[in-house]
């Protein structure tokens, strides 16, 4: 039973990964942000916070991509 927990908390661990750093995802995030931006809900400064950690996380992606020989 314990194996059976274990691997099914690996499987969403890795289908968690996979979401997050979908650049798909990441780029529908930097849209959703932008628009934010425009209609007031977020102020310049939150705006580049989280532009800085979205644009971290599409590097992280093509590093990923890069060390698996894809891209």
């Amino acid at each position: 039973m314990i194996g059976f927990v274990g691997w099914v908390l690996r499987r969403v661990v890795a289908e968690a990964e996979r979401v997050y750093y979908d650049p798909a995802t990441v780029q529908g995030e930097l849209k959703a942000l932008e628009e934010q931006l425009t209609s007031g809900l977020v102020d310049e400064a939150e705006f580049d916070r989280r532009e800085d950690e979205l644009l971290d996380r599409l590097a992280e992606v093509r590093r990923r991509n890069d060390g698996n020989g894809t891209a």
